[in-house]
């Protein structure tokens, strides 16, 4: 903020001009511009315009630069008084538009914040079944287990257990069910070729994190967004 003096002062002199240039350009005497400057005196409504006009003013950026003091002495002056107003009602838009959209995000931010505050996970068993592979007709259920079984020591039953837990080996496809509804100790499925034999293999609980914990990034954001965007309206104000 400055005195009215000041910034002509300061205008001169960016130009590089004397007093005597200035006042000559603006159609008023030395003696006149130097109690401007000194703050000794203040401009008539036709003296400004003058001013206005040879140092090229902008009125909303002198206005905008004033103390208020200093703006209060130039009260009489129309087109500062107008630029004023004009400058004083955007102010107050601009300020009013802010207020508002810092209280959407407000209202959003605590929506958002309230659900995530409020979610609630769920959770449910799931059963893992599992197939070794295709059991051809005829062959009993538990046919693949065989694959697993001690050999014994009489060599002609080696050798024979031996070339079915080859032939076996050769036909293992495992196949993992994981499903929500129990279905006992196992259950048959007919597939091409035979059918399945899926064998209860183990359980666990799921739990599964409600999307609406999710909402704490926005709520949050929104927050912050609201009181960024009071505080823009105050600083506007």
């Amino acid at each position: 903020m400055m005195k009215f003096g000041d910034y002509l002062r300061q205008a001169r002199e960016a130009r590089h001009w004397t007093q005597p240039e200035a006042a000559a350009r603006a159609g008023i005497e030395q003696s006149y511009l130097s109690k401007l400057e000194t703050g000794k005196s203040y401009p008539s409504d036709d003296v400004f315009g003058r001013l206005v006009k040879a140092y090229e003013i902008d009125v909303k950026n002198l206005v905008r630069d004033l103390d208020p003091g200093e703006a209060e002495a130039l009260r009489d002056i129309e087109s500062l008084r107008a630029t004023r107003l004009t400058l004083h009602r955007t102010a107050q838009r601009l300020s009013r538009g802010w207020m508002l959209a810092g209280l959407a995000c407000l209202v959003i931010g605590g929506g958002s914040t309230g659900a995530a505050l409020t979610a609630s996970d769920t959770s449910h068993e799931e059963y893992i079944y599992l197939s070794r592979g295709v059991i051809a007709p005829g062959e009993p259920f538990d046919v693949f287990d065989l694959v697993g079984v001690p050999l014994g020591r009489a060599p002609a039953v080696v050798a024979d257990m031996r070339a079915q837990q080859i032939a076996l080996q050769d036909r293992i496809d495992e196949e993992v069910r994981i499903q929500r509804a129990m279905q006992g100790e196992g259950y048959f499925e007919t597939v091409e070729g035979g059918r399945r034999y899926f064998r209860a293999l183990d359980s666990q609980t799921v739990i599964e994190r409600s999307p609406l914990r999710w909402f704490w990034v926005p709520g949050l954001m929104f927050l912050f967004g609201a009181l960024g965007c009071f505080t823009i309206s105050w600083r506007w104000k």
